[in-house]
């Protein structure tokens, strides 16, 4: 069979562009997540708790934004807010790039790439479901393994630069490019006619409206949220667990990740069919049950042997809940008869959930970190999150998801 042939339905073509801009932004994605707390306490001077609210002004940024780039997109597409956001991200990297210590500038900074990256997950979200309904699962694990693959290289990539030029400034700027090569590829992606039809300001309200609404849906994100709380401490200390306090060097953590990357993109191939056998709640349960023990083992213990192994099985089984997550919410928009704009609204009104919390939560990380430290964070916040495990389990139950 001829690249042509493979490639010749819609729907392939579809995948492939997505595959291809999806696993460039996500190269990116997963580098900063690494280097952004290296980089701020290196390059601009900050303590742990000054990392902790710059992120929290990202999600700030996510959270008052969310609803109107969702309501933007409907107007004009998916694909094209797609390629706005990303652009606009990849100008945010690149103004960061040329910072001092300039702490409110990065404040401010941080707060614009927070609202572009919050849209741009969302946006990837709605295509990868218009991809293939028919393979819906398959759809959103290939997308994720997308970004799986491109995260074994990146945090190595990225600190490997860093090192070599003595500096995040290169990195950010080369990560700006490849924002603005993914903004160009996603504009080629096809919707389907009826996904792709402009939709007036009265037909998006009415579809974020019902998304309101949907009770289900909210519950969903009520406990996806509570979830997210509770772990939040491992992603915002992770990098600084490992090179502050258990005195792992910048270089080895990157390589670390990119290791561990690996695992992940195990872990994402696998979610679409683990999801198609377990149902989404199981499967979703299963996850946040070991993301749980995962991060008591990082808090408790002060092995450099288990805090490594527990990390590398909390990212991949942190990675694949979004597989569940994405078609359970998908599934409760169709049933509520929010057809059409019904999946972005979803996605949409769980960004701004996620923004909003996580902002809070990431500045109350910040207050607590210099009383309890980073390890007490992180074992009582996996402590916390296990019975939501089987909370979503028996919501999933009671509705046959």
């Amino acid at each position: 069979m001829t690249p042509a042939n493979v490639f010749a339905s819609p729907a392939r073509q579809r995948m492939a562009i997505l595959v291809a801009s999806g696993g460039l932004w996500l190269l990116v994605e997963a580098a900063f997540n690494v280097i952004g707390p290296l980089w701020a306490t290196r390059d601009l001077g900050l303590d742990n708790a000054g990392w902790a609210y710059l992120r929290s002004a990202a999600e700030l940024g996510g959270f008052v934004s969310a609803l109107g780039f969702g309501i933007l997109s409907a107007r004009i597409g998916t694909r094209r807010m797609s390629a706005l956001t990303l652009a606009g991200a990849g100008v945010t990297l690149g103004a960061l790039s040329l910072l001092g210590n300039a702490w409110l500038m990065a404040v401010l900074l941080m707060t614009l790439l927070g609202a572009f990256i919050s849209a741009t997950y969302v946006n990837f979200n709605v295509l990868t479901q218009r991809v293939s309904l028919r393979r819906q699962s398959l759809a959103n694990s290939l997308y994720r393994a997308a970004g799986a693959s491109a995260a074994i290289a990146g945090p190595a990539l990225a600190t490997q630069l860093a090192h070599a030029a003595d500096g995040y400034r290169p990195v950010l700027m080369g990560a700006a490019v490849l924002l603005g090569i993914a903004g160009l590829l996603i504009l080629r992606f096809a919707e389907p006619p009826e996904e792709a039809r402009a939709r007036t300001l009265r037909e998006v309200l009415a579809g974020y409206r019902q998304a309101f609404t949907l009770q289900p849906l909210l519950a969903l994100i009520a406990v996806s949220r509570a979830f997210g709380i509770a772990i939040a401490a491992v992603s915002a200390f992770a990098a600084l667990r490992f090179t502050r306090e258990l005195h792992m060097s910048e270089t080895a953590f990157g390589a670390l990740c990119s290791m561990i990357a690996i695992g992940n993109l195990c872990a994402v191939l696998c979610a679409g069919w683990l999801v198609d056998r377990l149902r989404p709640s199981r499967a979703l349960a299963v996850a946040w049950l070991g993301c749980g023990l995962a991060a008591i083992v990082m808090g408790i213990s002060d092995s450099v042997v288990a805090v490594t192994v527990a990390y590398a099985l909390f990212v991949p089984i942190q990675a694949t809940c979004s597989v569940p997550l994405s078609i359970w919410s998908s599934r409760v928009a169709r049933e509520g008869a929010a057809q059409g704009p019904g999946d972005a609204a979803a996605f949409t009104i769980g960004k701004v959930f996620q923004s909003g919390t996580t902002m809070l939560v990431m500045a109350l990380l910040g207050v607590l970190e210099p009383v309890l430290g980073m390890s007490t964070l992180m074992w009582c916040g996996g402590l916390l999150g296990m019975p939501l495990a089987l909370i979503v389990l028996r919501m999933g139950a009671a509705r046959g998801i």
